[in-house]
């Protein structure tokens, strides 16, 4: 669910989106300085496979197997805290957040808390530092998609949450965001390389209206191998605005040994990385959203060598009195794909049916 001014942009997609998070907050408690809000939403999930994919909960491509799966489980639930604090004696503001879900990668339906982000902010002007977990400066972006765990990784997405200090700023409603940030070379689900060195990000952006535009980057080192072997990659991600509602949003990806961004791209192996959607969402109207993603990696001996996805959803909101749409009814269909090395391929089809209540 993106401390820079690029958040208020990416907020829509990150914490006010059709993949998750709350749609109003709930402020527990408020002073003149001082404010603390309650997030999330509670979600149940029904899931249907005619194949076998990695995971049913958290879907990323074929396995190959002709196994159907079905499954219920509310493990996709998240909640989080935001608070505002006082102005230092310096000027800055400073603020928190701390977010959990209930996923748990072991199970398809037992929950655990796990945390998603933990992170403290100082802000001035347009001007931020950031300490803690959270999204990646690199590849920021995240689908509309009811996959909420699966979010087309090792599927065209490159973006993930790791501990980092992160310097961002801002020019004008209408101009340039930038930000850089020295990273944690691991992941939650990737072992970390064998490295000293920490892995920098930065991104450029660009702000019209509310159309933006960014370039990013990631650069690190891993001696798993026995040699020093680069972490690189580059990445161009878009919001587009147009018609009634309407968005384009998508990154396009490519570098070399990944993996830590959940990406299948290992030691040696070069990834071409791409997701795109379109996605309509409206005030006091239904959403639906279409789209496909793709991961091609190079130099693979065995299994998968490209997975492909292509996806659509719909999601009915239930208005409350109070206005907004608490409750959400959705359901979405997804067709996964992968190529397997020499020849051949595997693909399957899932259905979701998702209600969710947020907060």
């Amino acid at each position: 669910m993106k401390h820079l001014q690029l958040a208020n942009i990416v907020s829509a997609t990150l914490l006010c989106s059709l993949s998750g998070m709350a749609v109003a907050d709930l402020t527990l408690s408020r002073n003149a300085n001082r404010e603390l809000n309650f997030y999330g939403f509670a979600k149940l999930d029904a899931t249907y496979q005619t194949d076998e994919t990695n995971s049913i909960v958290a879907p990323r491509f074929a396995t190959g197997s002709d196994d159907g799966a079905m499954n219920l489980t509310a493990m996709h639930s998240r909640f989080g805290f935001k608070w505002t604090g006082p102005t230092l004696e310096n000027g800055y503001r400073a603020g928190a957040v701390l977010e959990f879900d209930l996923f748990d990668a072991s199970s398809s339906n037992q929950m655990k808390f796990r945390d998603r982000l933990a992170a403290f902010t100082l802000r001035r002007d347009s001007s931020t530092w950031l300490f803690g977990q959270h999204w990646d400066v690199f590849s920021p972006l995240n689908p509309t998609t009811l996959m909420t765990n699966g979010n087309l990784w090792n599927t065209g997405n490159l973006g993930f949450r790791r501990a980092q200090v992160r310097y961002s700023g801002t020019a004008g409603k209408q101009g340039i965001d930038w930000a850089a940030s020295v990273n944690d070379p691991s992941t939650g689900g990737t072992p970390a390389p064998n490295t000293e060195s920490p892995i920098l990000e930065g991104r450029l952006g660009l702000r019209v209206r509310q159309a933006s535009v960014g370039i990013s980057a990631a650069l690190g080192d891993d001696e798993s191998s026995g040699d020093k072997e680069s972490i690189a990659g580059l990445s161009v991600d878009w919001i587009v605005p147009f018609g009634n509602d309407l968005t384009i949003k998508g990154e396009a990806g490519m570098g070399e040994n990944l993996a830590v961004f959940l990406s299948r791209s290992g030691v040696d192996q070069n990834v071409l990385a791409v997701w795109v959607e379109l996605v309509q969402t409206a005030a006091g109207s239904n959403d639906w959203w279409v789209g496909l993603g793709l991961e091609n990696v190079d130099d693979v001996s065995t299994g998968a060598e490209d997975t492909q996805l292509l996806f659509g959803g719909y999601q009915w909101k239930l208005a409350g009195a109070g206005g907004g749409s608490p409750v959400r009814l959705g359901v979405e269909a997804a067709r996964f794909d992968t190529d397997l090395v020499g020849g051949g391929d595997e693909s399957g089809i899932q259905v979701i049916f998702s209600t969710q209540y947020t907060f």
